[in-house]
Formats: structure tokens, sequence, C-alpha cells
């Protein structure tokens, strides 16, 4: 079985092709009926397709209207195939051939060179396509997706979430990462005093489905084993990643990955939403004034009438020790659970942000070290090694250390 259908009424042409590509034959390549020209083209591209072909190969000598028809029916019926039209390559063509999902657009009089680049690069575009097929079908172990969530910016939502997962990872090392959803100023790079190359934006940049291999190269090594998925450099280009492409990237270190924490902007936009739908846990950030504890009590009711119910929730109080006037039970009565930490407000967490070392690394005999430990081991109580929770590989994806700042 060939990887290759050539639809084509012109005979000598997988000749031309057989000559280009040895490596694809013996043939026959060619799959033609004298009937295509004036049945229905779904119906070609069924019979074409029992053939097993990856690349579907159209033309030449077919009108570039017929070409056009039959590559839409193709796109339609069998959108796993990668398509190619072999024919002049005019504009209009070009901008039609896209449209309907063909790969490449070769001209018959660029010669072998020109076939033989064609062709390769649709027989990779198809094998990506069937590793990324494999990887879908792949059973994937559960993992614990923990979701930091702050409606009102300046609660500490970066520092709790670089805290939690530098201590996870100093646990379990290579098996835990962290994803920066403050798309537009997210600065979990900074706190980890990380300099990526790689981020967020590059999973909006790829113009293919994203596998799990291609995530992880976008990822940065932290000394502590952590892994991040930074968010992009600027603005502008954090407009490009929409939440689909977040919660893609969140679901595909989900399945290789012990623990992903998520790290959130401020409010509950399109992206948090997302993660908060992929998420096991989530861990509610407020400090002790009344806008911060008002505004997380607002999240929590609506996320309740949105039924995202079934993430386990804990609560922080950032900063606890604040004179604020606000006792810890009246702030419980208002978000209507029971406050599962207390990390006080110590001169050590902003030295630790500014120098991009989270004080449960910098300082773990501190005080407010230790709160953050506890939080750390509501994560680790129950979490023993259970099947199928050994530690994601680490090399081979083009993973980088920080670089010192």
């Amino acid at each position: 079985m060939s990887r290759i259908a050539l639809v084509t009424p012109d005979a000598r042409f997988e000749r031309a092709v057989l000559a280009a590509r040895p490596d694809l034959g013996p043939g026959p390549l060619r799959r033609w009926r004298e009937e295509y020209p004036r049945i229905d083209p779904t119906k070609v591209a069924a019979d074409v397709a029992e053939s097993g072909a990856e690349v579907v190969c159209i033309g030449p000598g077919l009108a570039p209207g017929a070409a056009l028809q039959l590559a839409d029916a193709f796109d339609r019926e069998r959108p796993d195939l990668c398509l190619v039209i072999v024919a002049e390559p005019t504009p209009d063509l070009v901008r039609e051939a896209l449209r309907v999902g063909v790969r490449d657009v070769a001209d018959p009089a660029g010669g072998a060179a020109e076939l033989s680049g064609a062709l390769h690069r649709a027989l990779e575009t198809a094998s990506r396509r069937q590793r990324a097929r494999d990887e879908a079908a792949r059973p994937r172990r559960t993992s614990r997706i923990v979701t930091v969530l702050s409606p009102k910016g300046g609660a500490g939502k970066t520092t709790v979430a670089t805290n939690l997962a530098v201590g996870l990872a100093t646990r379990w090392p290579g098996q835990v990462a962290i994803v920066d959803l403050d798309v537009q100023f997210g600065d979990v790079a900074t706190a980890l005093q990380l300099t990526p190359r790689t981020g967020l934006g590059n999973v909006a940049a790829c113009p293919d489905e994203v596998t799990t291999t291609m995530v992880k190269v976008f990822l940065t090594a932290h000394p502590s084993g952590l892994y991040a998925l930074c968010a992009p450099e600027s603005p502008a280009e954090g407009d490009t990643v929409t939440h689909e492409h977040a919660a893609q990237a969140i679901r595909l270190l989900g399945g290789e990955f012990r623990t992903v924490v998520v790290d959130t902007g401020a409010g509950l936009d399109e992206h948090t939403l997302g993660a908060i739908e992929l998420s096991t846990d989530l861990v509610l950030v407020a400090t002790p004034e009344v806008t911060s504890v008002r505004s997380l009590r607002k999240a929590i009711d609506a996320l309740d009438q949105l039924g995202l119910t079934g993430a386990d929730r804990r609560f922080v109080l950032n900063r606890s020790d604040a004179r604020a006037g606000l006792a810890v039970a009246d702030i419980e009565s208002v978000m209507g659970m029971r406050c599962d930490l207390l990390v006080g407000g110590a001169a050590a967490v902003p030295e630790s942000m500014n120098l991009g070392s989270p004080v449960i690394e910098s300082e773990p005999r501190s005080a407010v070290a230790r709160q953050f430990q506890k939080l750390v081991d509501l994560y680790l109580d129950g979490a023993g090694d259970e099947p199928g929770a050994s530690p994601a590989p680490a090399a081979g994806f083009g993973l980088r250390r920080r670089n010192p700042r």
C-alpha cells in the first residue's frame, strides 16, 4: 500500500513522481477511472480513500475548477488526508486551494525538485497528524490540575502559585508544571527568575494542531525540577492566545505531569473559565480587605451559577496579619467556607518575588515558608505513588534551564 494516491488522467505523471521520489515505489500510485469527471466528487473521494493513502495528489490534467471541487470533497469527507494540487499556481487557485484545505500547490513546470519538495512536505504533515491522532487515542493517567484564582488583582495569586509549584516540584522533580494564564501581564517568569524563549505565545502561533511533544518544547525548566509554560512577552502577543489554545496546552500537560499549577489573571475571563473547567482543584486567594473578600465571594457565586462546582476548593487568606479590621471568622462567614491557610505578610515575600526565588525555596525555615509548605502538604497528603504516576520524561524535548539575570 502506497502512502500517496495520484488522482490524475495523466499516466505519465506517475512515472514522474516515481522518478522524483523512488522511495515511494513500487507503484501503482495512480487512482483514476474514466467516469471520475462525470460523477459526484464525494464518490470519487470515497473511492480513492479506500486505497489507504495518507496523501492525495490531485492533477495534473484536471481543470482547476474540477481539482478544487475534488479537494473540497476530500476536505469534507476525509479531513485526515493531506492534499496536494499539481497545477499552475495562480493567485486565485492558491487562495481557493488553501480555503478548501489543500496543503500545497505544485507547479508541473517546476521540475522534479519542486514536485519532490511538495510531496515531502505533505508526507511530513500526514505523519504529524497521525502522531497527533495516536496521542489522542492513548490512555492518559489522571493528573491534578490546580488553578489559583482571585478575581481582584494584587491578592498574591502568583506568589501562592509559584510557591505551591516549587514546593511540589521539590518533592516530585520533573513531574510538576506551572502555566501562566495571565496572557497579557503574567509574571511567573519574573517570580521564578526565568528568561523563557518560548511559551504560550508559541502555542498560539503553531500552524498545525498542537501535540504534547510540541508543548513540552515550549516549556522552560526551573532548577527545582519544575517546568513553566510562561506568558507571552507582550500584551500584543498575548492577544493571539485564545482560550482554546490555553485549554489545549493545560489538557496536554495534564496528560504528562503529575500536577499542573495554573496561575490566572484578574477577573473571570475565558482563559480562566476554561482552566477551571479542566481543574481538579481550586485555590481561592483573598486578602483581609472588604473589596478582596467580596470580589472572591462574587466569583464563587458566578462559578456556582455556571455549574463549575466539580473541583475541590481551598481558601487561602494572604497577608492575614494585616491590620485591616477584619477578623478571620468574619471573612469565613462572608466566604461561606473555612480558611485552609493563613499566610502572613512577612517582608521575605516581596523580597523573594524581587529576587525571583519563591520564599519556600529561598528561606525555607522562615515562618511564611512553613505556611506555604502547609499548602503544599495539602496536595501531598494521600498522593502516594499511585499506578501510572511515573515522572514525565524531561529530557529530549528541548527543555531549557533558566538563564541567570
